[in-house]
Parts: structure tokens; sequence; C-alpha cells
């Protein structure tokens, strides 16, 4: 594997900072408790009010919580494991580790953006660095492989390349309807709450889902820029779409509403993603 040492200082370091950071999210707490706020669009907001998220609104508090403990104890590990195989030189073990990179670099960047400023703000944008130069060492290792040639001729391209577009289309209808119906009736979104912008919606719709989509195009003609992009959206996806799930599951035990339509949605979708992801790590010739 080429860029190794550089890539094993910059996985040690993503390690330890995630997991402080994660750490600090579950376990951190307060003696407060939630406090009624008053949005900038005049809507009234439950604050936390304890821990290192007092100042998120109880809903994004509980997916952060969530988020934190799937990064814990199922993305760090991953993340180890898959770089001690990458460094074996394993191929399998350089695309899990892209994608578990790719997950951390999404969830520091909406942290670095989206969070309300806490004493890890500084963490969350060195997390964001660490794991962008690492994705890309490791996406330039790989970029030097004959990745067609090292695939089983029986990978179905298409059936995970069109797997790939419709979830990215999925999502983004999902997305558009939250953003559009309160655009069109000139209101503010709900799930604004007292934030100023929708960043993990902006994120999704201009840069994950997009490639996504592409991902899946140029899987279905054979592009190696595909071969490459689809099992790292694979598995950032498959990832993600655990997280949300592990939200809204954290919501609903705090006894907040939530939307089963969409939860059924992420469910189904953690399904096929996961089939997608054998077939590609099954079809790799070591």
């Amino acid at each position: 594997m080429r860029y190794k040492k550089e890539v094993g200082y910059l996985t040690i370091l993503i390690v330890i900072l995630a997991g402080i950071a994660a750490a600090c999210g579950i376990f951190l707490a307060g003696g407060g408790k939630e406090v009624p706020l008053r949005s900038l669009h005049q809507n009234l907001v439950m604050v936390y009010g304890q821990g290192l998220y007092k100042n998120e609104s109880v809903s994004m508090a509980l997916q952060a919580k969530a988020q934190d403990g799937i990064t814990l104890f199922l993305g760090i590990p991953f993340l180890l494991w898959s770089f001690l195989l990458a460094r074996k030189g394993s191929l399998k073990g350089r695309f899990l580790l892209l994608g578990f990179l790719g997950y951390l670099l999404y969830t520091y960047t909406t942290y670095s953006f989206g969070a309300m400023y806490n004493g890890l703000f500084l963490v969350y944008v060195a997390l964001m660095s660490t794991s962008f130069f690492a994705f890309i060492l490791t996406f330039l290792s790989l970029w030097e492989e004959d990745i067609e040639s090292k695939l089983d001729t029986r990978f179905p391209e298409k059936f995970v390349g069109v797997i790939l577009i419709i979830t990215a289309v999925a999502t983004s209808m999902m997305w558009l309807k939250r953003i559009c119906i309160p655009l069109i009736n000139k209101e503010v979104p709900g799930e604004l709450e007292h934030y100023t912008t929708m960043v993990i919606q902006a994120l999704d719709l201009a840069i994950l889902l997009p490639t996504g989509i592409l991902a899946g195009i140029l899987l279905m003609k054979k592009n190696k820029f595909g071969y490459l992009l689809a099992p790292v959206m694979v598995i950032k996806q498959m990832v993600l779409v655990v997280v949300i799930i592990a939200m809204f599951i954290n919501q609903a035990v705090n006894g907040l509403t939530t939307d089963g339509s969409e939860l059924v949605v992420f469910l189904v979708i953690a399904v096929i993603l996961s089939r997608c992801l054998y077939l590609f790590l099954k079809n790799i010739k070591e």
C-alpha cells in the first residue's frame, strides 16, 4: 500500500480524536435541564441544556448522541480493522478503509459546520482535516491499482449501479420534500428549529447524493472511477443509514415523535446496501 506510513499516522490521530469527541458527546453530563428558547424564526424550541450538547435542540442532541455511539462502537473499531488489513496488502482492506474514512470525513464536516459551538470545536476541525487527507491518500493508492482486473467477471455492475442511483434519488426526494413544501408555503422548515440553515441537507444534495448517482452511472459503464467510487459510497451510505436508524430509535425512546415511514425507507436501504457491499467484497480477487 502506497502512503502506508502517512495514512497510518493520520489513522492513529483520527482514532484518538474521534474517540475523545464521541466519548465526550456520550458520557459528559451536566446538572442542567431542558430550556425553552425562542428562535430567530419565532419558534419555541426546547434546548437540551446538559452535557456537551447543552446548546443543541433536544432533537439534535439525541441524534448527535446516537451518532457518537455508532462512531465509538462501530466506526472507530472498523476503521482500525480495515487499516490493519490494508497494511497487510489487502485490497478489500483498502476499500473498507476508504469507506470508513469517508464516513468520518462526512460526520465531522457536519459537526464542524452544523453543531452549536462547544469546547470540542477544534477537535471537530482537526478530524475533518485528518480524515480528508487520509481519504485522499488512500484514494490515490487505490487509483494506481488495476481494479477491474481484480474483480470477478461475475460482479454485477449494473445491479449495484442501479441501487446507488435509486438510493441517492430516494434520499434526495425525501430532503426536497422537507425543503420545498415550506418554501412553497413561505414557512420555515420545522427541522430548522433554532439553527440558521440546513447543513446536512445542503451537503447531501450538493455533494454526497450527486456523487452516489455519478458512481452508479460510471460503475455501469465499467469506468475505473466508478469502480473506486461505488464501494466507497456503499460503505459510507450504509454506515450513515445505520446512524440514522440509531437516531430514530434514540428519539423514539426519549419520547420524541418520528416519521415511521422514513424509518422503514432507511431500514430497506440498509439491507440493500449491505447486499451490495457483500457482493463487492465477495468478488475482489486478492
